[in-house]
């Protein structure tokens, strides 16, 4: 839960947003959702501890709609599976257990998707002696939260004055 952040003449810019076309009002909103997220997703990758630096190269954002309620947007900073390269697929190595011959036990190795590598960055697997090395959430308290929140509202209040200005010189 969000505390400590203050938000004023969010009215107004609904009012104004809802006077635009939904393409322009959803063509404002996504300019202005991509550039505060930005932001975070600049502050992630500044963040990310380096192996082999592929997890820093597979952070991308993407701005969706709404599921169900085609006019809200999100946005999402995620790790993508394209960087990676192909997914490791079924290891073809004998079982290491003593006494058991034939394929391993479980044909998938651990952290092989991009995601679950990130997760266990971020939080750690103690079962397997990795210790946690959070990189998003920093990212999150230095670039999010209030910074965003505020850049948005800019990014709206901009994006607004040159739609206004687009549509005066259309009439």
């Amino acid at each position: 839960m969000a505390t400590g952040i203050k938000f004023e003449g969010g009215r107004e810019l609904e009012r104004a947003l809802l006077e635009l076309s939904t393409k322009s009002a959803l063509k404002v909103g996504r300019f202005a959702l991509r550039r505060a997220a930005n932001e975070v997703l600049k502050a992630a990758r500044a963040n990310v501890p380096v192996d082999e630096g592929r997890l820093r190269r597979a952070l991308r954002l993407r701005i969706d709609r709404g599921r169900y309620d085609k006019a809200l947007l999100s946005a999402l900073v995620y790790v993508s599976a394209s960087a990676f390269g192909p997914r490791p697929r079924k290891t073809n190595r004998n079982s290491t257990v003593k006494g058991k011959f034939g394929p391993p036990r479980y044909s998938y190795q651990i952290g092989s998707y991009p995601q679950v590598y990130g997760a266990f960055v971020e939080f750690g697997a103690p079962g397997h002696g990795l210790p946690a090395r959070p990189w998003f959430r920093p990212a999150w308290d230095s670039a999010g939260k209030q910074y965003a929140i505020q850049r948005i509202a800019e990014e709206l209040a901009n994006g607004l004055e040159r739609e206004a200005a687009r549509l005066a010189r259309t009439i």
